[in-house]
């Protein structure tokens, strides 16, 4: 059903739900400073969890109907953690939410009419669909460019494999990932057999290599994207031969 929503993988629609109106997520920021005689000194800005307000009816063929179909939206919506919700006017993209509550009326025996509020801890929504690179071919005097879209900053997966022998045990090479939009450079030292992957998950804070946790020396900054952006991804220390793959969503504010 059109002008409705899906929650937790199943579409309320089904069960004559109709979003009537909703109040549009704000956008803002909190800003922490301390504040001298005559200047205030800011300490950066954070995101707060997100509202989304709903306006809902719930009509159906008769009053049992419509308490049936009450009960299994009640049913759906009783999550004790987020999931996912996507409304049908921006199908696009999901926000990790958390239901709150289900409130209002019966306008007439076959129609319900009230309130459905959920919470977003997490304030941004993400892309319905993987972003998944082409294979860059990595050339340290040419960084490989990642066109992205969205408004918020992005945490991509990096899967670099090598195609040479890298490094040993005994004399490990650094090898390092950088976006020179974000100004954001991770470095990694060990050493990878031709055909090895080394894995940087940069929204889990999470380097693997062949699968497994490789995080001993592991220094910088897990390398974001900027929304909207042709993003220039520098590689060093990884040979002539090696490629480079990014998975990501974007977000949106």
């Amino acid at each position: 059903m059109a002008n409705s929503l899906t929650f937790n993988d199943t579409d309320l629609g089904t069960y004559g739900l109709v979003v009537v109106n909703r109040t549009t997520p704000s956008f803002k920021q909190r800003v922490d400073y301390t504040q001298l005689l005559d200047i205030a000194y800011p300490f950066g800005a954070t995101r707060e969890a997100k509202f989304i307000s709903l306006e809902i009816a719930v009509v159906g063929s008769s009053h049992a109907d419509v308490e049936s179909k009450l009960d299994s939206i009640k049913l759906i919506l009783n999550q004790r953690d987020t999931k996912h919700l996507i409304l049908d006017t921006q199908d696009d993209r999901y926000f990790n939410a958390q239901f709150v509550s289900l409130s209002g009326r019966f306008q007439s025996p076959v129609a319900f009419v009230g309130g459905l509020d959920f919470i977003c801890p997490d304030p941004l929504a993400y892309g319905s669909g993987d972003e998944i690179s082409p294979t860059h071919h990595l050339d340290v005097e040419n960084p490989a460019i990642e066109t992205t879209g969205g408004t918020g900053y992005i945490k991509p997966i990096y899967t670099l494999t090598a195609e040479e022998g890298l490094g040993t045990e005994e004399a490990p090479i650094t090898i390092k990932v950088e976006c020179i939009e974000t100004v954001e450079e991770l470095q990694w030292t060990g050493s990878l057999a031709n055909g090895e992957e080394l894995e940087i998950d940069v929204a889990n804070w999470t380097v693997k290599k062949e699968g497994d946790a490789s995080m001993a020396a592991v220094t910088g900054l897990f390398p974001r994207l900027l929304p909207a952006t042709d993003n220039r991804i520098k590689v060093t220390g990884f040979g002539a031969a090696g490629t480079l793959n990014i998975k990501y969503r974007n977000t949106y504010v």
